[in-house]
């Protein structure tokens, strides 16, 4: 009898368990402590991952259903096909939104006119025709005090300070590696901060302009912040901060505002669910990521897995005890109409409740650019921190263990303990799963320039972090479930 894809992954997640399982030990070997199970020569090289990478890059900002992202995920399915592994896909439309062409215009009460430089879009703010709005600049105030009075048919001038994350009060490290790293009390990225202008389209502005005040221009080029929005109802522009400050002492003059978009009524896009039968299906380990994202990094999480299915359906079937699977999801950046890993756990609880573990890999290859104190916009020959989230003593030690030796630096396994649960891994630890959700976040996580800040990605370090993924993978597998479900350290 023939099965279908959903089918196959059903009967995947409810076969008998055949046996206990026996936890493996650790060898020292030349590069620090590892586990005994990785083999190193079959996980693909770090030339070819970087090929992938670097391939995934030329496509351009991968925004969820556009052709780009469409090709990614074509790219994914079929080489998860090719190593053997059972592929399903969850099909979704939604209202897809797409920039293509934004301006400022700026007619001074006395002076000349200019055009004030943009560096992003609000996405799916709004939309104008060619010729764009027409107000009154009037500044509405500094983020979160607004002045929502006297905006109709006005353009509204807003600024704001980016967002400061309280590392030091949201985690409890279970592990910095390498130990002598200062992991930040404090960070603070370049996400835009105003989340919603839907008040400002009520108070009758024609237009809202965002100012960013604390970082360079360079930084702020090309943010798609924030995302994963509903339609806002008007156009949104970003500007930096010296614009921004000129523009505050333009207060008065008039504003054009050009953003042209279109909306593609359903367009489809796809999640992945990819399945490597183990010796049992009885228990599984997950391994997930999203695909959707505007450069490199966010998201190369799929080309991670790629290459550790990859690995692990190389191994003998015999040393692959739990069932793997890899859900690749979609709608990420489009969550008003699509539940990306939500809609996994929605879908197949059955899966949910066989999930012994789950680790979540995120924005892989990550080096540290960073403004100085005079905004200038540089790497800082570091690697970007790495926060890898979890409330279990267990699989925390787990990826501590498997970074010794690694050239993954400057990673923080840390213990969400005053919330801190960010990217697609929450869902599954909220699901009651002990789950790993690895998460760099670096300031251009959101930039979506041509190039995809391929510039910024690190060869040695996306391998790097691979190989720990492979490691952690085989030690979740050789523990039972009770030893990965322990909060204790």
């Amino acid at each position: 009898m023939p099965f279908s894809r959903r089918t196959f992954l059903e009967a995947s997640i409810s076969a008998s368990t055949l046996g206990a399982l026996a936890q493996r030990t650790l060898l020292p070997v030349a590069q620090g402590a590892t586990l005994e199970a990785y083999r190193p020569n079959l996980l693909p090289s770090q030339k070819e991952i970087w090929d992938w990478q670097v391939w995934m890059a030329k496509l351009g900002p991968k925004y969820t259903g556009n052709k780009a992202h469409a090709t990614f995920v074509d790219f994914l399915a079929s080489h998860l096909q090719e190593y053997g592994l059972q592929v399903q896909r969850e099909h979704y439309t939604f209202p897809r939104w797409e920039a293509r062409r934004s301006e400022i215009a700026i007619a001074p009460q006395s002076g000349k006119n200019f055009k004030a430089p943009v560096t992003s879009y609000f996405p799916y703010s709004g939309q104008t025709s060619a010729a764009g709005v027409t107000g009154e600049l009037v500044y509405a105030g500094h983020n979160p005090s607004f002045n929502l009075t006297g905006l109709q048919g006005k353009v509204a001038l807003v600024d704001f300070a980016t967002g400061v994350r309280k590392f030091g009060e949201m985690y409890r490290p279970w592990g910095i590696y390498p130990s002598d790293a200062q992991f930040p009390a404090e960070y603070k990225p370049a996400r835009g901060a105003v989340n919603d202008l839907t008040k400002f389209a009520k108070a009758g502005a024609v237009a809202v302009i965002l100012a960013w005040t604390d970082i360079s221009d360079a930084n702020a080029m090309d943010q798609y912040t924030p995302f994963s929005r509903p339609p806002q109802g008007i156009p949104g522009l970003y500007v930096g901060r010296e614009t921004g400050a000129k523009l505050k002492s333009l207060s008065g003059a008039k504003a054009t505002v050009v953003l042209e978009a279109d909306t593609f009524p359903d367009t489809p896009t796809d999640t992945l669910i990819a399945t490597l039968p183990g010796s049992t299906s009885d228990e599984v380990i997950i391994v997930n990521t999203h695909t959707d994202g505007p450069n490199a990094t966010e998201e190369n999480g799929g080309l991670g897995i790629l290459a550790l299915a990859r690995y692990f359906s190389k191994l003998p079937p015999s040393e692959r005890k739990r069932t793997l699977v890899f859900p690749l999801t979609t709608g990420h950046f489009a969550g008003p109409w699509v539940p990306s890993m939500r809609g996994i756990i929605q879908k197949y609880p059955d899966l949910i409740k066989k999930a012994v573990a789950a680790l979540t890999v995120e924005h892989l290859g990550c080096k540290e650019w960073a403004d100085d104190a005079f905004f200038h916009y540089r790497a800082t020959g570091e690697n970007e921190w790495a926060v890898a989230i979890t409330e279990r003593a267990s699989v925390g030690n787990i990826l501590v263990e498997a970074l010794q030796g690694s050239g993954d630096k400057k990673t923080a396994v840390v213990n969400p303990v005053h919330g801190g649960w960010l990217g697609e891994g929450g869902g599954l630890a909220r699901a009651g799963v002990p789950t790993i959700g690895y998460i760099p976040q670096p300031n251009y996580l959101l930039a979506g320039p041509a190039n995809g800040c391929i510039e910024k990605l690190s060869p040695e370090r996306l391998h790097a972090e691979i190989e720990v993924f492979a490691k952690v993978i085989h030690k979740m597998d050789s523990m039972s479930a009770a030893e990965l479900s322990s909060k204790s350290s």
